[in-house]
């Protein structure tokens, strides 16, 4: 274990990943690598915790003093944000956490990094976004946060498709609060397909074989087309979107961004701030 993990002792500090499954979690590899470089005695572990012994494994974590915070990913996040003492803006308005930092105190702040995460992931192309016409693809726990984070860069029409009803009318009635007016709505078909940006937050193109609502030859050469669902291959959205001009984004560059903040996170630093 020396040889495996030279700086371990007894001041390292522990950054619990807990899930169910957990075998496909990739933060454990992604972010230790980035608390070495910046010289942290952290360590981010991996723990299958089943949602029936949740509330146990919270309680057992938090009391930890040498726990720095715990990684939350499926089926936690919204049962861990009912456990935090504190909440960002984001994970309060979602209902749901993945990142929770511990406090000095023992106190547990919650955070949602899905949607900065995908804004940074974008790099210099999240300047389209303010008065952008959005076509937005899935209300869930990920779509919602990255609707929060397009009303805090002021979109000015976000138009959403899902198929369960009240995600989509959640999902609207968030975007509208943050922005102060109504510019969210269901996506109606008939209106056609002129949106600056296209983003699939849902699983199409890698389960199923259900495709993309927006048809392939309504893609431009002017547009941003982003898909978080693709990680290991290019989904049939982003082949269509290169293919015709267009500017993509894919999961790797949220997924790059957000453990970045996940990583300032965890060491301490104030939610949103990107460990360097």
């Amino acid at each position: 274990m020396k040889e495996q993990i030279p700086n371990l002792d007894g001041l390292s500090r522990v950054y619990a990943v807990l899930g169910d499954p957990i075998a496909q979690v990739q933060t454990p590899r992604l972010i230790n690598p980035i608390f070495a470089a910046a010289g942290a005695n952290l360590f981010a572990v991996p723990f299958h915790v089943t949602a029936e012994h949740f509330d146990g494994a919270w309680d057992a974590f938090s009391s930890m003093s040498n726990l720095a915070g715990i990684g939350v990913t499926v089926p936690h996040k919204v049962a861990a944000c009912a456990r935090c003492t504190t909440l960002t803006p984001t994970a309060k308005a979602v209902g749901a956490v993945n990142s929770v930092q511990r406090g000095a105190d023992g106190r547990m702040h919650g955070a949602l990094f899905d949607g900065q995460g995908f804004v940074d992931g974008l790099g210099a192309a999240k300047s389209r976004l303010r008065d952008a016409r959005v076509l937005l693809v899935g209300a869930g726990g990920a779509g919602r946060a990255i609707a929060f984070a397009l009303a805090e860069e002021g979109v000015g029409q976000l138009d959403i498709i899902d198929p369960v009803h009240s995600s989509l009318a959640f999902t609207r009635e968030m975007f509208n609060a943050v922005r102060g007016r109504e510019c969210a709505r269901a996506a109606d078909t008939s209106r056609g397909w002129a949106y600056d940006v296209v983003i699939n937050a849902s699983p199409i193109g890698i389960k199923g074989t259900e495709r993309f609502p927006m048809p392939e030859a309504s893609i431009q050469p002017g547009m941003l087309v982003a898909d978080i669902a693709s990680l290991t291959g290019e989904t049939p959205l982003l082949r269509t979107a290169r293919a015709a001009g267009a500017a993509v984004s894919d999961g790797n560059d949220m997924l790059a961004a957000q453990i970045r903040l996940i990583a300032g996170f965890a060491t301490g630093l104030r939610a949103g701030t990107p460990i360097v």
